[in-house]
């Protein structure tokens, strides 16, 4: 049986023309989404639907915590800008596991609560093959 992990040593940056930032500091959580598109092919006397895979596509969510002067975060999230994104749920190690997605960020949604913490979402859209 394998070992399980924790997301304690995750890295996870953004790098894009404003910059490279740091996400894995405060974050929460970051979930990747692949899928694909599929084109239906059903046809003429078959009884059930049949489908081709397609086109591949990604979307990535990330959750985490803004910190104090966070203005150089918000900047490199702007909607629109267009990056690399790398996410290593076991960190830099040789072996762990990696996924470098080309993408184009949706734009931040801070909620800043009265009494607690202001916390940060994000969602970037792969744009191109990732690895």
């Amino acid at each position: 049986m394998t070992e399980k992990i924790t997301g304690q040593n995750a890295v996870i940056t953004w790098t894009s023309t404003a910059g490279t930032v740091t996400l894995n500091t405060d974050y929460r959580s970051v979930t990747q989404s692949p899928g694909v598109d599929l084109a239906d092919c059903t046809a003429g006397a078959d009884p059930y639907k049949k489908y081709i895979a397609t086109i591949k596509d990604a979307t990535i969510e990330y959750a985490g915590l803004l910190g104090t002067g966070g203005s150089a975060t918000l900047a490199a999230l702007e909607p629109g800008i267009s990056g690399t994104l790398i996410v290593q749920p076991e960190g830099t190690a040789s072996g762990a596991p990696s996924r470098t997605y080309p993408a184009i960020c949706m734009g931040a949604q801070v909620n800043t609560p009265y009494a607690d913490v202001v916390e940060i979402a994000v969602t970037f859209q792969a744009n191109g093959a990732w690895s």
